[in-house]
């Protein structure tokens, strides 16, 4: 079962699908969200986020995330 504050992050997440976690940092907090941050961490273990190195960390939404935004 996912979160008021899971859900905002999928949505965040959903508008760009690819963000690094300062983006996704200053656009939950442009929507007057607290304590979200958290629940990241929540979305990557349930596999709806997942983490890309390269040149630094970006967050991309995954396929299973979109499904569960959906629901």
């Amino acid at each position: 079962m996912l979160t008021e504050a899971d859900k905002k992050i999928l949505k965040v997440m959903g508008k760009n699908l690819l963000m690094t976690t300062g983006e996704l940092s200053r656009a939950i907090n442009r929507e007057a969200a607290n304590g979200e941050m958290p629940s990241l961490q929540r979305l990557i273990e349930l596999g709806y986020v997942e983490k890309v190195e390269s040149i630094g960390t970006t967050l991309v939404l995954t396929q299973k995330g979109m499904r569960a935004m959906k629901e």
